[in-house]
């Protein structure tokens, strides 16, 4: 790696927390902050909209409250990964991180079982945190809990438990525990609940930042590098409504743009700015599509309308009428005054999008007749059920006028607040009011957006735990004083009295719709009459393992499918293509709707982590295998028979894993698997497929520890790359002395963590340290690594749960140089978990000069042509993921014959001989360990690309 500083890498950071130099307008934050535990606050909820910098809020307290350190310890936790963990699990999780991040001595402090706190959480308050409290001699705790909002969403039951029984109950019984939670903005306004507890949470809400502060954010990560006019300043802040992350994006596109164009030299002007608009958009896809996901059907509509009206200057509810004529009014404007209350629209007479480069972002992939569309999709069966019940049925649930029974009106819970009361509300027992007239009279007097009505039913059908119920069959009011001093019953604890007073005809009535009414995609009838999600994890083509990607016609043709109308099924699959073609299910539905047409199918199956973290990999998998069978499908197949895939969601969890194994053993007609993408996963798997001898090819899982005799390996293993890195580092830079940081729980990161130190340390070379992900500040683990351990270069090697500390360790590096500039940098180095555009944005300048070994390069000549006629298919590039799955599905494709069974496939597989321009470039034949014979590629970050490493030394080719 050159050491010296160089100008023209890119400062501003794109996805990731930043560090206390790049953040900008919040230390008024963090005096308050300090203020209130200092008042003993003991619940601090700090919440904003997505993406304003939360994380990086929680990142920076420990170093801005360090005067607080003598009475105050930190420990950050989040909750973004436990979004489906049950909550002794999240509590044995919570646990070993206060250890770890408080460097404890474990032999003291007596860890909980997860076994103990499943069956008892008073566990973790009543004997684990004590033994904290001893141990920190008179310290309070501060607990920080990010993506509190994440967790919420994904589990409402085990959130409530949480918040309600373990952290109130805890905060009550104790002095020396405070908790910071951070939430999304949307969820904190509708969340009456946290509110409601005003004597013990704090709020304080991160906003937008002003025009001054959004300036400095602007100009100082490239003072002295860039500079900019002040018309662009404005036109900036135009585009970004002071949002951080939005405004970093924009000038992050905006200093490529003057990179590449040797005009580092020159004022950023308005121009400039308009010039990289649509690169910026491209840039935050990501973060706006996250942005998307959380609002309503009917938010998605008023938000396409507003934002096509600030083209056209017609008034945003004539655009709706124009497209909808039946939709009620009154909820648009309830609606559009929500979005006005969370800022996503302007506080003006006027309405406006509030960020304007989400506007042009709506404008380009969320039109209005698209989102009317999916509204007509969700209420066009429902309108059918309801005009087939008799009128009478209907009466009792109506109030002044307002039809409750029915409530199609409403956005997402569009007939569901009913039957949802009936399986999950239940009314406090000392209310005798008709629950059709308390229904009705919530959607009457309701001022906040009707799509939150559930939560008020909630709120006005639950007895809150901690309040004292003064009531009385005559008098219906509530005491919501909490009081600290008595017994607070727990949440579960709930009164369970169904609303005798509900006509029968009602029920009847309501559960009749139900049974006819159809589930939209990715969900399911239970007991013949709920629609509750469908956690089935395998699909041919008969459910959707992508519920958050909008696609009606693919839909559609799940629906046909299930009926076994293929021929219509492959028709509305072939729509849904056409209507976005980087929709890789529906590619894959459509093959299959194909095969079973022939009849006879050849099935193999593909197991992928479907899960919000890992959902882009997921993707990447399918591609590949999704171009194998539609090319082999396209060629008239085998003697006419053609290729159905099943695809199974293993959520890169080793438990979710082992249920959808078993399903696919069970299948007979299921010929081999492509899969899992963890190590870990496979790994817990092998003796499963090996029992069934049901052959399995890995397109991802690199661990030397994966060994059977029915597994085949496609990819490097992390033996060839450990090798590859050591040779190099060792002969070619010249270094001798190196750390690792690694994930020791990982199979992948102590596997390659290994081959690379025993091949090092044979041809003479010394790991002098090894450090995990673990640690609060990396800067510490650089500055040691240099100076006392003398080290020159560090290993990375993440897995892909810790991607992001990796770039976080880079950014160490480069922090510790820039503070240090006499010293010698870390020349970093790592394997195939890094090669992604995400280090390129996210790691910016503290990634530039990384070296890393992957399986594949598009930028190479043998991978060109595959690269080529990947991106003609899928609109765009593909990573190394989509190629070894390419190669794994055409390895399965060859082994198959007429009389094809499991064990001729897996015989099969012995003697597959592809040549390169069968495969993603370069030859395929197994070795007799059923490892692949490939060379890994070395790659390097230059000017913000990954670059291939010619090791001869000759030349450097450019990746697209």
């Amino acid at each position: 790696m050159n050491t010296s500083f160089k100008p023209q890498r890119n400062p501003y950071v794109l996805g990731r927390p930043v560090n206390q130099a790049l953040l900008f307008g919040r230390e008024s934050l963090f005096v308050d902050i300090r203020h209130y535990l200092q008042q003993h606050k003991q619940v601090i909820v700090l919440y904003g909209q997505r993406r304003i910098g939360k994380s990086s809020v929680v990142r920076n307290i420990t170093n801005q409250l360090q005067d607080l350190q003598e009475n105050f310890v930190f420990v950050t936790f989040s909750l973004e990964y436990y979004s489906q963990q049950s909550l002794g699990r999240i509590l044995a999780e919570l646990a070993k991180e206060i250890i770890s991040d408080l460097s404890l001595e474990q032999e003291n402090i007596k860890i909980p079982e997860i076994t103990d706190l499943e069956s008892n959480d008073g566990v973790f308050s009543k004997e684990f945190l004590p033994q904290i409290y001893q141990a920190l001699n008179g310290k309070n705790l501060v607990l920080l809990l990010d993506d509190f909002d994440i967790f919420i969403n994904k589990h409402t039951e085990i959130s409530l438990k949480l918040f309600y029984e373990n952290l109130f109950s805890i905060i009550h019984n104790t002095q020396k525990l405070f908790v910071i939670l951070l939430m999304d903005k949307k969820l904190f306004n509708i969340s009456k609940k946290i509110r409601s507890f005003e004597n013990i949470v704090t709020v304080k809400e991160i906003k937008l930042l002003d025009q001054n502060t959004t300036t400095n954010l602007i100009n100082q990560p490239a003072q002295n590098i860039l500079e900019y006019g002040d018309d662009a300043i404005q036109a900036i802040f135009k585009l970004s409504a002071g949002h951080p992350y939005f405004t970093q994006v924009i000038c992050f596109a905006i200093f490529s743009r003057a990179r590449e164009n040797n005009k580092l030299d020159d004022k950023v002007n308005r121009e400039d700015v308009e010039a990289i608009i649509d690169k910026a958009i491209e840039l935050a896809e990501a973060g706006l599509s996250w942005f998307w996901e959380e609002f309503s059907i009917l938010e998605k509509i008023v938000l396409s309308a507003v934002a096509e009206s600030q083209e056209t200057s017609e008034d945003y509810l004539d655009l709706i009428k124009a497209n909808k004529a039946d939709l009620d009014i009154n909820l648009i404007i309830k609606t559009k005054e929500y979005l006005k209350e969370n800022e996503f629209l302007e506080q003006t007479k006027d309405e406006k999008v509030k960020i304007e480069l989400f506007r042009k972002w709506i404008r380009q992939t969320h039109p209005l007749t698209e989102e009317i569309g999916t509204l007509e999709k969700l209420t066009q069966k429902e309108t059918q059920s309801d005009a087939q019940l008799p009128e009478e049925n209907i009466t009792g649930l109506t109030q002044k006028g307002t039809k409750v029974g029915v409530i199609h009106e409403l956005p997402l819970r569009k007939n569901k607040v009913f039957s949802h009361i009936l399986r999950k509300y239940y009314i406090n027992e000392n209310n005798n009011m008709e629950l059709s007239q308390i229904i009705a009279q919530i959607i009457e007097n309701t001022t906040t957006n009707t799509s939150n009505i559930h939560y008020e039913i909630e709120d006005r059908f639950f007895a809150k735990p901690y309040e004292i119920a003064n009531q009385t069959t005559s008098n219906h009011e509530v005491n919501h004083e909490v009081n600290t001093r008595q017994k607070k019953p727990p949440i579960l604890i709930i009164i369970i009295l169904v609303c005798l007073s509900v006509s029968t005809s009602i029920i009847l009535a309501t559960i009749y719709r139900l049974y006819t009414q159809p589930c939209p995609a990715g969900e399911k009838k239970e007991f013949g009459i709920w629609c509750v999600v469908d956690n089935s994890r395998i699909s041919r083509g008969d459910k959707t393992l992508f519920p958050n990607i909008t696609n009606i016609r693919r839909d559609q043709g799940i629906q046909a499918f299930k009926k076994g109308d293929y021929q219509q099924a492959e028709k509305l699959f072939k729509q849904a293509i056409q209507a976005n073609n980087t929709d890789v299910e529906s590619r894959i539905y459509y093959n299959n709707a194909l095969a079973r047409q022939k009849g006879s199918p050849f099935t193999l199956a593909v197991v992928v982590p479907i899960d919000r973290e890992t959902n882009n990999i997921a993707q990447e998998i399918l591609r590949g295998v999704a171009q194998a069978q539609n090319q082999f499908n396209q060629n008239k197949g085998l003697n006419g028979r053609l290729l159905e895939i099943v695809i199974g969601n293993d959520s890169n969890n080793s438990n979710e894993a082992k249920a959808v194994v078993n399903a696919i053993i069970k299948d007979s007609s299921i010929l081999g698997v492509i899969g899992h993408n963890s190590s870990d996963v496979t790994k817990s798997l092998l003796q499963d497929y090996e029992k069934a001898k049901l052959a399995i090819i890995s397109p991802t899982a690199t661990s030397a520890d994966l060994k059977s005799s029915v597994f085949f390996r496609v990819v490097d293993s992390d033996k060839i790359t450990g090798q590859k890195l050591a040779n190099y580092v060792f002969n070619s830079l010249k270094l001798k002395q190196v750390v690792i940081f690694a994930n020791p729980e990982s199979a992948y990161s102590k596997s390659i963590s290994e081959a690379f130190t025993n091949d090092f340390q044979k041809q003479g070379g010394e790991v002098v340290k090894k450090y995990s992900f673990n640690s609060s500040f990396f800067g510490d683990d650089i500055d040691e690594s240099i100076n006392t351990y003398k080290a020159e270069a560090a290993m990375l090697f993440p897995d892909t749960k810790n991607t992001g500390k990796a770039i976080e360790i880079a950014q160490a590096n480069l922090d510790f140089y820039k503070n240090r500039p006499d010293q010698q940098m870390l020349q970093l180095l790592g394997g195939d978990t890094l090669y992604s555009y995400e280090t390129l944005m996210q790691g910016g300048e503290a990634v530039e000069g990384m070296i890393l070994s992957v399986p594949w390069f598009r930028g190479t000549s043998a991978a060109e042509e595959f690269a080529k006629k990947s991106k003609e298919l899928w609109g765009g590039d593909v990573s190394w993921r989509t190629a070894t799955s390419y190669d794994a599905t055409q390895a399965f494709i060859k082994a198959l014959s007429n009389n094809a069974s499991r064990q001729t496939v897996l015989e099969g597989l012995k003697n597959v001989d592809l040549s390169a321009n069968e495969t993603s470039g370069y030859p395929l034949k197994f070795t007799d360990n059923m490892e692949r014979d490939g060379k890994p590629v070395l790659l390097e970050v230059k000017n913000g690309k990954f670059v291939q490493i010619d090791e001869s030394k000759a030349s450097l080719l450019d990746s697209p």
